[in-house]
């Protein structure tokens, strides 16, 4: 007997566990990532969870202890460095390059190809075929198509019905530096737990990792969300040229005076030691806030997964778990149908649409208190204003996200 086979479009996080949980399930797959250079670096950090980790390993990730850095405690403190909430806690913090290594390292090479971009897909009905066409003049037939092209997705704008992603009203800066490289009192207040500090419209939070060679080189990553409005953005994402980069400047791209003034910023308002990595670190990342939903994520033969199908703010710490929570949501459906396609992504839509609006939901709360909005999140603002609430709540593990049953 044949097996069924599956084309998965995307090559990152949402991709690479679709592509891992089919093959291990007996599919015939084949990764299509657009980019012709591979994915190998991103200065993200990642909270993981036990869910995720669970989700890993049914995905053949062999990462041992090696995951990332272990924290024991969530701290708070203000720009004079009092702590004025703290928490303890166990959960290992990760780099976003680091997960993807051991993903990419679980699935066999001649099944993941590079520089292979998407124009169109005819997604097929119960008898026949969907079908793949790539740029190169090429297609390719399959049972299944997952659609795992993140938030700039194609095919959430070609195929969905889906409503075009909402500006949250603010910005997170990215950046990760050596922790060997900040001064000793910096190194004793950031290296053994998530720290975080707040001003109104103003967050920053900080927490050791490890990048994505396998060593044991801690970083600080650090997010800085900061309240931006649009004609701000524009300015942000516009480099020398003048080009505007709406879907994201690349880090190389951000002006100098741009830079010179966040780290300027940082100084006037933040604790030296968030200043000190914002001035250091080789290299910064803007991402400007969204909120994206769906309300399906399934046509025919195709699935639509991870930040193609949802874009929650950072705050909860989900995005990479509810990736891993997708793919297996959509391997036991198929299972439990038979390898039914059709009805297998039927039922997998109506399960991840519910745990995707959760998601957003709950990440437009923790937000709240950074973009100060008007209405019913004005209370979540309230709320939030309290830092220990924020100590209390971010980046904590929610039920159903990672698909666990």
């Amino acid at each position: 007997m044949n097996k069924p086979q599956a084309l998965i479009i995307g090559g990152s996080m949402a991709g690479l566990f679709a592509a891992n949980l089919l093959h291990r399930a007996g599919w015939q797959i084949q990764v299509l990532e657009k980019s012709t250079t591979p994915l190998t670096s991103r200065g993200t950090g990642i909270a993981t969870h036990a869910g995720l980790m669970k989700v890993m390993e049914l995905a053949g990730a062999r990462f041992g202890e090696e995951l990332g850095v272990p924290i024991h405690t969530r701290k708070a403190f203000d720009a004079q460095g009092n702590i004025i909430s703290q928490l303890q806690t166990q959960q290992v913090m990760a780099s976003w390059s680091r997960l993807l290594s051991f993903l990419l390292e679980a699935i066999p090479n001649n099944l993941y190809h590079i520089g292979k971009a998407v124009t169109r897909i005819d997604p097929g009905n119960e008898t026949n075929r969907a079908v793949v066409h790539l740029a190169n003049g090429k297609t390719l037939e399959a049972d299944l198509v997952v659609a795992a092209d993140g938030y700039r997705s194609w095919s959430r704008q070609h195929l969905f019905d889906a409503p075009a992603p909402i500006y949250a009203g603010y910005v997170a800066w990215r950046a990760m530096l050596q922790l060997v490289r900040l001064d000793p009192a910096h190194q004793a207040l950031l290296h053994d737990g998530m720290m975080i500090s707040q001003l109104p419209g103003d967050q920053i939070l900080g927490y050791p990792v490890m990048p994505s060679n396998h060593n044991h080189d801690v970083h600080i990553n650090i997010v800085w969300y900061r309240k931006t409005n649009t004609t701000s953005l524009k300015n942000l994402l516009t480099d020398e040229k003048g080009i505007e980069h709406k879907d994201g400047i690349p880090p190389k791209l951000i002006r100098t005076d741009v830079l010179n003034e966040l780290k300027q910023q940082a100084k006037n308002t933040l604790h030296p030691s968030w200043a000190q990595i914002i001035q250091l670190a080789p290299e910064h990342f803007i991402q400007p806030i969204f909120d994206s939903i769906t309300n399906s994520m399934a046509l025919s033969r195709v699935a639509l997964i991870g930040d193609a199908a949802f874009i929650s703010r950072p705050h909860i710490g989900q995005g990479v778990t509810k990736a891993a929570g997708d793919a297996l949501c959509l391997v036991k459906s198929l299972q439990l149908q038979n390898n039914d396609v059709v009805s297998a992504l039927q039922s997998f839509s109506t399960q991840r649409v519910a745990i995707g609006h959760k998601v957003i939901q709950y990440a437009q709360r923790l937000g709240s208190v950074i973009s100060q909005p008007e209405g019913e999140l004005a209370k979540w603002c309230l709320y939030y204003s309290d830092v220990a609430n924020v100590v209390r709540d971010t980046a904590v593990e929610l039920e159903g996200v990672a698909h666990q049953f």
